[in-house]
């Protein structure tokens, strides 16, 4: 046996030609047709973005732009060693020249390491291939090598993206692998390698490996090359192979059968999609496989090492299906999640999984998880006061350069008594816009002039009252006159169903139970104020504070229970400012009551229910025609008519 391994770590030491050549396929769109087909550097050379690159080439602000970015950002293989590949300076100068007006109306900035004057001045690229110059395409070819000719294409191009100019040399090449294959460590591994020694000739020109297919090929023996002190060659690195190609693989891209289905992982059960697709970009054929390695990473989640971390673990264990297809993870989304939890996974003892590894995954579907173009991230909104909005996603930093929702909920402490006075309908919605903005696709939307000034003239008497006045940091003139979110938007105008709705996203539940469409009802009209059927901004927001201190009263009393729930001789106790006498409590009681006593909802729909009925008895004693009350009619009386 030993000998066995011994032979298969000489067999598969990579063949030196590909590891000197380090050439990886060009895989950006944007630096394609330039003229080159390969780089050493695919996910962008040290220091630069890709996806700045992408965003400074797609503005068109000048016909060289793109030869430009490309050569620096995606360099044509050996360009360090060779001038003849690189732009020259005075091409740099004119594009710069050229996009400078363009990149400052779409609030772009120049590369800072982009340097003009560090470029050649001659022996150098001028602009972009003159038309016509490109070699003839080369021609498809039958498939010789033996290891190969059994795949679902028959014909080949040559050279590879190894540089091998002939299928003897593919052949000979591949023979490093042949028993890693006899082994079986992945169904993936011949499929992925013929697909790079001997890529599938369409038009006469090489289709890319997939990098699923990679991933899925190295996941699988990547383990057992450790085991014998070898590792995945430089040369065949995923990373290098786009997503792209994957789609004429079945079960790897778009023209995989498989529809979508409903996401039955629990850890992925609350996300703003519903729907997922498989297989993932790891190889899970089914969400029972993907949920048993994602459970790996509960602790993590649960801790709150990142608000990403979750969204982005889903985004690639149940990813969003549209139309009938997985939706790619975000690299940005990765990165974020990455910084903030691996130095907690390191002082554990553990690693950020290979299999993760954020250079795998593109840019290209980030803005369907809510990231900008300047790299920020939506994230849910944690801070109580401002759960329940129209909106549900904030970014950090906020507008006062908080970093995080926890040092943003200490900053506007002092903001709490005033949203509590209700000062101004506006005030609550105004500070939220500031200390948790709400996120679009990764942008902030600020807040207008206008509205500070209206929510700043409600409450500013108040504040003056208590000896304080109007924030500096919160200046009306420091807000946006267009393209912001103004004091003119309608009220919310929410009926039963809505209220129902507005406290589910709000985490008014205990134990997962929330309230009822009947208990909705109630409390609709009881905040019903001014009597139009819905309500208003204001009126939620009363309803929500109003729930709020009765949830608290039953979980800090009652909830502990086993089952959770309010016997009769606490339930007639918590009752008692109502005036009850018994009879109409036991009517009460038995009504609303299970065996197990009063739970949650019911626990509301009672109070709400009593709160109604005082309120409508004072009301009746307004209209009476003295400052008496009758007699004849008290307050115990009304409740036991009303209820009996």
């Amino acid at each position: 046996m030993r000998r066995f391994f011994l032979l298969l770590w000489v067999l598969l030491l990579p063949p030196r030609q590909a590891l000197a050549a380090n050439c990886n396929p060009v895989t950006s769109s944007f630096c394609r047709g330039l003229g080159y087909a390969t780089t050493s550097h695919p996910t962008g050379a040290p220091g630069y973005s890709l996806q700045q690159a992408a965003q400074l080439v797609e503005t068109a602000c000048s016909p060289n732009v793109a030869a430009l970015v490309c050569r620096v950002v995606v360099p044509e293989c050996g360009a360090e060693e060779s001038s003849q590949k690189r732009p020259c300076r005075a091409l740099c100068e004119k594009v710069k020249a050229d996009c400078e007006s363009a990149l400052k109306a779409k609030r772009l900035s120049w590369p800072t390491r982009l340097r003009c004057d560090a470029l050649p001045e001659a022996n150098c690229v001028q602009g972009p291939p003159a038309t016509g110059l490109h070699p003839p395409p080369a021609s498809c070819q039958p498939i010789t090598v033996p290891l190969c000719g059994d795949l679902s294409y028959t014909e080949t191009v040559l050279p590879n993206l190894l540089g091998h100019a002939t299928q003897e040399e593919a052949r000979a090449a591949l023979q490093a692998f042949a028993s890693l294959m006899q082994v079986g460590c992945s169904t993936q591994l011949k499929p992925f390698l013929c697909s790079v020694y001997t890529p599938k000739c369409v038009s006469g020109s090489p289709r890319p490996p997939c990098r699923a297919q990679c991933e899925q090929a190295r996941t699988g023996c990547g383990s057992l090359m450790k085991r014998i002190g070898s590792q995945w060659p430089e040369a065949l690195r995923c990373e290098a192979f786009p997503t792209e190609s994957c789609e004429h693989i079945p079960g790897f891209g778009s023209t995989q059968t498989s529809a979508c289905q409903r996401i039955t992982v629990p850890l992925c059960r609350d996300l703003p999609y519903a729907d997922t697709a498989l297989p993932n970009v790891l190889g899970h054929q089914t969400q029972d496989a993907a949920g048993l390695e994602v459970v790996q990473f509960l602790p993590l989640v649960k801790v709150g090492c990142s608000p990403h971390l979750k969204p982005f673990l889903c985004s690639v264990f149940t990813p969003e299906c549209v139309s009938e297809r997985p939706r790619p993870p975000c690299r940005t989304l990765c990165e974020h999640a990455r910084s903030n939890c691996e130095s907690l996974m390191n002082t554990f003892g553990f690693r950020w999984p290979e299999s993760l590894k954020c250079e795998a995954f593109s840019t290209e579907s980030c803005e369907h998880y809510g990231v900008g173009r300047g790299g920020g991230v939506c994230e849910p909104i944690t801070i109580p006061m401002c759960q329940g909005l129209a909106y549900n996603q904030t970014v950090t930093p906020n507008l006062l350069g908080h970093t995080s929702q926890r040092e943003a909920v200490v900053k506007m402490s002092f903001f709490n008594a005033m949203v509590q006075s209700m000062c101004s309908v506006d005030i609550r919605l105004f500070v939220c816009t500031v200390y948790a903005p709400q996120c679009s696709a990764g942008e902030v939307q600020r807040p207008c002039r206008s509205f500070c000034e209206r929510a700043k003239r409600g409450c500013e008497g108040l504040m003056t009252s208590f000896g304080v006045s109007w924030p500096d940091e919160l200046q009306c003139n420091a807000f946006p006159e267009d393209d912001c979110i103004s004091e003119d938007r309608k009220p919310e105008m929410l009926y039963a169903e809505g209220v129902l709705a507005k406290l589910i996203a709000g985490g008014f539940s205990v134990r997962g139970k929330t309230l009822s469409i009947k208990t909705a009802r109630l409390l609709l009209t009881f905040m019903d104020t001014d009597k139009t059927g819905y309500l208003d901004v204001a009126e939620v927001f009363k309803l929500e504070h109003y729930v709020a201190v009765v949830r608290r009263e039953y979980v800090e009393s009652y909830e502990k229970r086993n089952p959770p729930s309010i016997p009769l001789t606490q339930m007639k106790k918590a009752l008692r400012e109502f005036e009850l006498d018994d009879e109409t409590f036991r009517v009460l009681w038995s009504e609303n009551s299970s065996e197990r006593g009063i739970d949650y909802d019911e626990f509301v729909a009672v109070l709400t229910k009593l709160q109604i009925l005082r309120e409508r008895f004072h009301a009746n004693l307004l209209r009476l025609p003295c400052d008496c009350q009758v007699a004849s009619f008290s307050f115990k009386q009304f409740m036991k008519s009303a209820i009996i």
